[in-house]
């Protein structure tokens, strides 16, 4: 499918810089796992893609989340999907229990419709949120 093979390699110029876009088998693996551990089965993992990210300028970035917007789907005839970006030279250097932390707030991000739009930082994207549902996967896997 055209989705899945967009990302072998990107380019895109950012200010003076190239940044490049890569597929993220590792963090698609992640991400279906915490979708499918702590039971949103609002979100179509399938429509969730993943990508690894070189070059970006973003200062205290690790990962976003990018929608498909309602005009491309609706000419484009597509359903919704979401591209969880990660930035390599950040997030690659992160531990597993952060990275775990970071995929679980950018899902959050993604609202019970699942038709495109994001939820905001504040009820039901935060810090705290994250943490316990990171201790819920936690106490899942044990």
């Amino acid at each position: 499918m055209l989705i899945d093979n967009f990302f072998r390699t990107l380019s895109i110029i950012e200010g003076n810089m190239v940044v490049k876009y890569y597929s993220a088998p590792d963090v698609k693996k992640s991400v279906d796992w915490i979708i499918s551990r702590l039971n949103f089965s609002y979100i179509s993992s399938e429509k969730v893609k993943c990508c690894r990210s070189k070059g970006s300028k973003a200062k205290r970035t690790l990962a976003r989340i990018h929608g498909l917007p309602r005009v491309w789907q609706h000419t484009l005839e597509l359903s919704p999907y979401y591209l969880i970006e990660v930035l390599s030279e950040k997030f690659d250097k992160l531990t597993e229990e952060e990275k775990m932390k970071t995929l679980i707030h950018e899902i959050l991000h993604i609202p019970v419709s699942f038709g495109g739009g994001f939820r905001y930082h504040g009820k039901y994207v935060n810090r705290k949120k994250v943490e316990k549902l990171y201790k819920q996967l936690k106490w899942d896997e044990a």
